[in-house]
């Protein structure tokens, strides 16, 4: 009888063991026909989860998995409609349906054997270009994506805004479907904080332009009149008595009624030591103006 027992409570902890072993291989399995694998990869998308999406063995940018954790609009009813599977049994190709925003959608994704697993290929991912009038970068979420050239992504909607957002204002709503190619146009608006942000860099190369030197620096704005007075000129000091004033406009920046004081010392036109101060009231600055991902850069002509 106890023999018995024993026996017993054996034989149902291995079937509990066995049913535990079962569904961990179920879980971890990797998808065995296309089908399948089309399917995890659409419900992956549905999910929203970038992780859920790289978990399905795709290859992804960590750019595109950034953009589509922000993503605002994901599809929905995703369907397997049509398999074709080669004739090798190394690739297939796989029609799908589903929604995205309210609208019908149709798609092909493409699928090939890595490792004894069926993986969509990159077929299943868009391709984003967004223009902008400003900028050399737009946002989506907390990834950058560089302005006017192509960029794979994940199929959603997002919202695409220019970068950097604390200096630019613009933002427009784009749908990215499988193998398609989209490209939008964003419209931008430069922030009253781009122009303090202008300032504080023009301030900064003001310094540089200020420095004791024997020559005037290039792309500074600054003209002394010495040549009538100074043979040969041993060194310049500046002082800025007020900082030219910014503006920015689509065509780059001007920066006018700066005041300057310089301090020049050489040889004057008679042979005899000679020091002169000149002064302008008038000191200004043209250039153009960049924004890139992280802020703006001036380049004085």
């Amino acid at each position: 009888m106890r023999k018995a027992r024993w026996w017993l409570i054996g034989g149902a902890a291995g079937l509990v063991l066995a049913a535990a072993g079962l569904w961990i291989w179920q879980s971890t399995a990797h998808s065995s026909t296309p089908e399948e694998a089309a399917l995890d990869y659409l419900h992956a998308l549905e999910s929203g989860d970038p992780d859920a999406v790289a978990a399905t063995g795709m290859k992804v940018s960590r750019t595109a998995l950034d953009a589509f954790d922000a993503a605002t609009s994901l599809i929905e009813d995703a369907k397997v409609t049509r398999v074709r599977e080669d004739a090798d049994g190394a690739s297939a190709v796989v029609d799908i349906s589903f929604r995205l925003d309210g609208a019908s959608q149709e798609a092909q994704l493409s699928l090939g054997v890595v490792e004894d697993r069926w993986i969509v290929d990159s077929a299943g991912l868009g391709s984003l270009t967004i223009e902008s009038s400003i900028g050399s970068d737009v946002a989506i979420g907390d990834a950058t994506i560089p302005a006017g050239k192509g960029i794979p992504l994940l199929p959603a909607t997002y919202t695409v805004a220019v970068a950097p957002t604390t200096l630019l204002d613009g933002e427009s709503s784009v749908s990215v479907l499988p193998g398609a190619k989209t490209t939008a146009t964003v419209d931008v608006a430069v922030r009253p904080e781009a122009t303090a942000a202008a300032q504080d860099s023009l301030d900064e190369l003001l310094e540089t332009c200020t420095a004791p030197a024997t020559t005037e620096a290039e792309g500074c704005g600054i003209r002394i009149p010495w040549g009538t007075e100074f043979r040969d000129v041993t060194g310049i000091r500046y002082r800025i008595d007020e900082s030219p004033t910014i503006a920015l406009s689509p065509a780059g920046f001007t920066a006018e009624g700066g005041v300057l004081v310089a301090t020049v010392t050489g040889t004057g036109q008679n042979g005899e030591p000679r020091t002169t101060t000149y002064r302008t009231d008038s000191w200004s600055l043209r250039g153009d103006v960049s924004f890139t991902a992280d802020g703006l850069v001036l380049s004085p002509w």
